[in-house]
């Protein structure tokens, strides 16, 4: 069986955080992914056995969460096999792919899970595995406000209790969507500080070098300059950064904002 010295680590955040660019550069790392990643790197067997609101609106027990992070475990080091398929059928739709897991890799320092969506598992991720680091990707709230991927919003809303039916508009729920995840985030980090390692994208695109610098610190991993730069060269600053700015903010209410702004995110607009 494969130990590595270095964390295992999540990656997760509201959906258009930018959870790709990040997952990629720690790719490039030496971390091992898994093989059945779609286009934005998710882990789909994490999505399989997690991306399930109502299984959790049921009220799901934390052992329960628990035995599904084990076999999660399981098929990232083992691979799919008749075992898991047997404690979780459709897993074999990922045989193909997933046959083997990273107990065959001699080169990789780690193993790693992007998965947006995992977030929400924060809890019982940090509790499940004790050398576990936790990535939470944070992006400019507005920005995310006005973001087309609200998949979260009406997968995982009511968790936060929000209604979207008191909402005039989509924007401002996925403002306050935001917000109570930022609340919960800045509680959890403030017990687990060892644990969770906030990274604000917006820094990240800005100055990926410096950005991916510090992380390798964080994890204790030496990065030649050659894989640094390759790393750096593939982050691209998108052109989504600074769209709020375009945007009629009087919709969002001024508990809102002052919330965005007290958590160091700029709010108020230029005027030239």
């Amino acid at each position: 069986m494969v130990k590595f010295k270095l964390p295992i680590l999540f990656i997760g955040g509201i959906g258009g955080s930018g959870t790709r660019a990040v997952a990629n550069a720690i790719m490039s790392f030496g971390y091992y992914a898994g093989d059945c990643l779609n286009n934005a790197y998710d882990n789909l067997i994490f999505t399989e056995l997690f991306k399930r609101p109502h299984w959790i609106r049921r009220g799901v027990s934390e052992k329960k969460i628990h035995q599904r992070l084990q076999l999660f475990e399981r098929v990232m080091r083992e691979g799919v096999n008749l075992t898991s398929i047997a404690r979780w059928p459709a897993l074999g739709r990922f045989w193909h792919q997933q046959r083997q897991g990273f107990d065959r890799f001699k080169n990789v320092v780690g193993w790693m899970t992007k998965e947006p969506n995992c977030h929400l598992f924060l809890e019982q991720i940090i509790d499940h595995w004790p050398d576990v680091l936790f990535i939470y990707v944070t992006r400019h709230p507005l920005d995310m406000a006005y973001s087309n991927n609200k998949g979260q919003l009406g997968n995982w809303g009511w968790l936060f209790e929000i209604d979207l039916n008191t909402y005039v508009v989509p924007e401002v729920a996925q403002l306050e969507y935001w917000i109570r995840t930022q609340k919960r985030l800045n509680n959890m980090s403030a017990r687990h500080k060892e644990r969770i390692y906030t990274l604000k994208f917006d820094t990240f695109v800005v100055n990926p070098m410096e950005a991916m610098l510090e992380l390798a610190e964080r994890l204790n991993l030496s990065i030649d300059k050659a894989t640094l730069i390759k790393a750096a060269s593939k982050v691209i600053v998108p052109e989504s950064i600074g769209r709020w700015r375009k945007h009629d903010l009087s919709i969002f209410t001024p508990r809102q904002i002052d919330f965005c702004r007290t958590v160091g995110w700029p709010v108020d607009l230029e005027i030239n």
